[in-house]
């Protein structure tokens, strides 16, 4: 798989011959593998790859394009983001989750509750919980800090009880990480709501 190498980060052959394929391949699954290769890179050489295909049809491609951008461009990355929220799919849709929940101000917090709450049971969500209680980080509404706790618990509760070791770690860490930012209440509360 791309990307799975330090060796093949360094080698400029290599990263020549994906850059090729980002810009000529047509198969889009292989495309969208192409740069999200690049995105990891950081390099601002590929900002204009990225832009181009940002609008493609492949969600594969889009996402990995949004992703990119997100790498170089935070704030643009936002505001596409935002525009293609409401229905956008697949990997775009994931990279949008991520985009809006490092990016995202208070006043994204009910969309982003939404976007969470309607992700299916799946690896992606257990990943995106952490993501989510990151993001809940910024919040100073308590309602919503606990609204938004709330929605992760009913995930983990969702995992079945022999699945649990498995995703424990990565909930219960953006937990523990969001409860020390927030103080005793809070602490208290995703304690009780564990138990």
């Amino acid at each position: 798989r791309l990307g799975q190498s330090a060796k093949f980060k360094a080698d400029p052959a290599i990263i020549q011959s994906i850059e090729n394929l980002a810009n000529t391949e047509k198969e889009k699954t292989t495309k969208a593998a192409a740069i999200a290769f690049l995105a990891k890179t950081k390099d601002t050489r590929y900002k204009s790859l990225y832009d181009k295909n940002i609008n493609d049809s492949s969600y594969s491609v889009a996402g990995a394009a949004l992703t990119g951008l997100k790498e170089l461009e935070p704030a643009k990355a936002y505001d596409l983001a935002k525009k293609y929220s409401s229905d956008a799919k697949g990997d775009l849709g994931d990279a949008i989750n991520e985009v809006l929940m490092a990016e995202g101000t208070e006043a994204d917090f009910d969309l982003l509750a939404s976007r969470y709450e309607k992700m299916p049971l799946s690896q992606e969500k257990v990943g995106a919980s952490a993501t989510f209680a990151g993001y809940i980080e910024k919040v100073q509404n308590i309602a919503n800090v606990k609204k938004g706790i709330d929605l992760i618990i009913k995930f983990r509760n969702l995992v079945p009880e022999q699945f649990r070791s498995f995703v424990d770690p990565t909930i219960k860490g953006g937990l523990s990480k969001l409860s020390k930012a927030k103080g005793k209440e809070i602490e208290d509360y995703i304690g009780d709501k564990l138990k």
